[in-house]
């Protein structure tokens, strides 16, 4: 994937090893995506959502999502 410019990762969440729940695969690619709602997007206050964290699969790109604890 072109967009993606670091090496991927293995990923623990809550003490568990995160596979990839299309492929199985478990390498992947860590992102930061806004959580956008759309009274927020309304009155021009993106800015103010809350961000989650993204780990993109690195064999198929399958997107898991995880809220920030």
């Amino acid at each position: 994937m072109g967009l993606f410019k670091s090496e991927s990762i293995g990923v623990e969440i809550q003490g568990r090893e995160l596979k990839c729940l299309v492929c199985g695969h478990d390498a992947f690619w860590k992102r930061e995506a806004q959580l956008n709602t759309a009274t927020a997007t309304f009155f021009h206050f993106d800015w103010a959502n809350r961000s989650g964290v993204c780990y993109v699969c690195a064999k198929c790109g399958y997107i898991h999502w995880f809220l920030p604890p």
